[in-house]
């Protein structure tokens, strides 16, 4: 019998010591006694009191030398051969995406996908190398290219089930890079098959698939979307909720507002269909809405479905507050009319003259957005910028010239600001000629290269420059005025150190860092943090620690130096132009001094608390995913299709043939374990017989049949 340590047979030395044991006589102590007629029975012992005795039958004897013999057997490591059903080298691709978290299968489908793994890995051929690839939104690496499949297990235990997609495409084309470093190679993929996506990755090996997963009974939160009404006093929740299964379920929707329940509603769902759900009247004051998918019946122990990750969703609500926006400039009505349109703003101007370092300011607050209408002062303020049609150069950007009826260039279709923006019949007259800046991006591109609209983050300020007057064009005549002008704004308004919409899992994530701060602590939804620094280029880092569901908490670290001085001029000069929307219908024309008799006019409201941009925000990560919630199981054969024969696979050269490859072990530790066990359990019965003996007895007097009472 082969073993993998042969040395540790040397442990058979101890086979002697144990026998000696036996050997060897007890050492009385003498003592003096009166009389030896009391130990006559042991005066033969006595006198026959040498160091060596005659070995004698003893089954506690037999079964030391047994445990001996077992434990340097055990030591040794035997083993049997047979023939190995893996190839030489294997890549074990890892499927964690957000499907492998089903509950099918105990205790999911990745801790199934584990033991099928290990198991399959037991055909390795002797001094055979495994390299592991986990896959969820990406692949990466975990373990490269080892013989310890130690390693390999404690690397399978580590993994968790994303709240992704899977990209099983990029983990086979990762295999098969790696599988071209040997001759006899093989990829194991380990799956529910469940794919949003199907590869068509060809790999240069055969692929065998490790299925796991059997059921689809699964519902899922598709879409989350929150409303503000046209009072801003209240807002809607609109849900979409996708029944995946081929089977009607019912559910139940909870709507919880920064962690109190607002609303439950049942719901029915028919098979492979979908429901929305709308939920009105969530207060203002809400900065967190949570929505789960429960079952219908509050008191059941069983799941309502199999997969728990897209049953809960999160939105974070900016806070809403009033926005300070200056105009400087003559005053131009539809942009003002538009202006005045926007939720939440209010809108004061000023002309080029009386602009100056006493209208830098509001109440003691900054302005949130400046617009210079063909105007560009001497130094520009520290607040976010739209300029319009700029008379000369500036840090705004060059000014080569003029055009005359310039044309629009094409538009990008995924360019967010013109976003529902039908530019196609707009016609311009006359705009400036500019030089797209290096810190900007071209949103309307224009003739020969000079854009009609830009923007990008100047000194870490948003500022975005358009190059004519809309007086000067048709743009304001049409319904794409209002919402280029709203999408415009919007963006120059956001400064917000978290997006607001939902991140998609495992997606970055740009987070703005506030001036005068050295970086960010980003608390996950488990509690976990992360620490980022701010560089020296720039006032945003990337975070892409999104692999979870569910609200993340954004924090500035302490600022490096003193605080803004807000004690700067109140602003007097500044004139109200128009008031929020809530104020009634908007007064465009409305300029020169404030008048507080005015309806909803600025001037007549408190002062503004000063906004803390040290202030910790959030943001969401959801699912979102129907394809990924989809967790039926899918074909195997397709996966495997992608995968060459093992006579194909094996490079020029290669000693690819199964018969060439070396043989497989099986260790026999678990069959030696239990023999120990056993023989352990017999040499302590033996050593205690007569203890357990008298056990015996108690218990049979104790539980036995009493004798008769009655005599004959």
């Amino acid at each position: 019998m082969p073993f993998v340590t042969p040395l540790a047979l040397a442990g058979l030395i101890f086979i002697p010591a144990v026998i000696a044991m036996y050997l060897l006589k007890l050492r009385r102590e003498e003592t003096v006694v009166p009389s030896t007629l009391l130990w006559s029975r042991l005066s033969a012992d006595v006198e026959a009191n040498a160091p060596w005795q005659r070995l004698r039958r003893s089954l506690l004897l037999l079964l030391q030398l047994l445990l001996v013999l077992l434990l340097v057997l055990l030591a040794a490591r035997p083993f049997v051969e047979r023939p190995a059903g893996l190839a030489h080298d294997i890549v074990l691709v890892m499927d964690t995406s957000a499907s492998m978290g089903a509950t099918d299968v105990a205790p999911d489908r990745l801790g199934a996908a584990r033991v099928a793994a290990m198991n399959a890995l037991a055909d390795l051929p002797t001094g055979g190398h495994v390299s592991v690839i986990a896959v969820d939104r990406s692949a990466r690496i975990v373990v490269n290219d080892t013989s310890d499949l130690g390693r390999v297990r404690k690397a399978l235990d580590d993994l968790r089930p994303a709240a992704a997609r899977g990209d099983l495409g990029d983990a086979l084309e990762l295999a098969s890079k790696l599988a071209r470093r040997s001759g006899d190679a093989q990829v194991l993929v380990a799956t529910d098959a469940a794919l949003a996506s199907i590869p068509t990755t060809k790999v240069g090996a055969p692929v065998k698939v490790l299925q796991v997963g059997r059921d689809r009974r699964n519902q899922a939160i598709v879409a989350l979307a929150v409303r503000t009404s046209p009072s801003t006093v209240t807002r809607s929740v609109f849900i979409s909720v996708a029944n995946l299964d081929i089977e009607r379920a019912d559910r139940r929707i909870e709507v919880y507002g920064d962690d109190h329940l607002i609303e439950a509603r049942d719901i029915t769902l028919d098979a492979q269909s979908r429901a929305d759900v709308v939920i009105d009247d969530v207060p203002a004051d809400v900065r967190v809405v949570e929505v789960r998918l429960v079952g219908r019946d509050a008191g059941a122990t069983v799941a309502p479905d199999l997969l728990a990750s897209d049953d809960r969703a999160w939105a974070v609500l900016p806070p809403v507050e009033t926005r300070l926006v200056l105009v400087v400039g003559a005053g131009d009505p539809y942009l003002e009319t538009a202006l005045s349109y926007l939720p939440n703003v209010e809108l004061y101007g000023v002309t080029p003259e009386q602009y100056g370092p006493q209208s830098e300011r509001k109440d003691g607050r900054s302005w949130d957005l400046v617009i210079f209408e063909s105007a560009v002062p001497a130094t520009l303020p520290n607040a976010p910028i739209l300029a319009i049609a700029p008379p000369r150069t500036s840090d705004l950007g060059q000014v080569l010239g003029s055009l005359t009826n310039p044309a629009i260039g094409s538009l990008a279709p995924d360019e967010p600001i013109l976003r529902y923006v039908d530019l196609s019949t707009t016609h311009i007259s006359q705009a400036e000629e500019l030089a797209t800046p290096a810190w900007a991006r071209v949103i309307i591109p224009g003739p020969k290269g000079a854009p009609l609209l830009y923007s990008g983050l100047r000194a870490g300020l948003p500022t975005a420059v358009l190059a004519f007057e809309p007086r000067h064009s048709d743009l304001p005549l049409q319904v794409a005025f209002p919402i280029l002008l709203a999408n415009l704004t919007g963006a120059l308004l956001g400064g917000s150190a978290a997006p607001t919409d939902a991140v998609v899992p495992g997606s970055p994530v740009a987070l703005t860092i506030p001036a005068g701060s050295p970086g960010l602590t980003v608390t996950r939804p488990d509690g976990t943090t992360t620490h980022l620094v701010a560089t020296a280029t720039g006032s945003s880092v990337t975070f892409s620690g999104t692999d979870q569901v569910g609200v993340y908490t954004v924090t500035p670290d302490a600022r490096t130096g003193g605080s803004p001085d807000p004690g700067a001029s109140g602003g007097a000069s500044a004139s109200p132009i128009a008031s929020p929307a809530s104020s009634g219908s908007p007064n465009p024309g409305a300029s020169g001094s404030a008048n507080p008799g005015a309806s909803g006019l600025a001037s007549a409201r408190p002062s503004h608390a000063l906004v803390d941009p040290f202030a910790p925000v959030k943001f969401a990560v959801d699912l979102f995913d129907a394809g990924e919630s989809t967790i039926a199981p899918g074909s195997a054969a397709a996966i495997e299709a992608l995968g060459t024969s093992a006579t194909a696979s094996a490079a020029p050269g290669a000693i690819a043939a199964t018969d060439a490859r070396p043989t497989a072990r099986n260790e026999l530790w678990i069959p030696l374990i239990l023999i120990v066990l056993v023989a352990l359990c017999v040499e302590w019965a033996v050593y205690h017989r007569d203890a357990l003996i008298r056990v015996r007895r108690a218990v049979g007097a104790r539980f036995g049949r009493q004798p008769s009472s009655g005599g004959g």
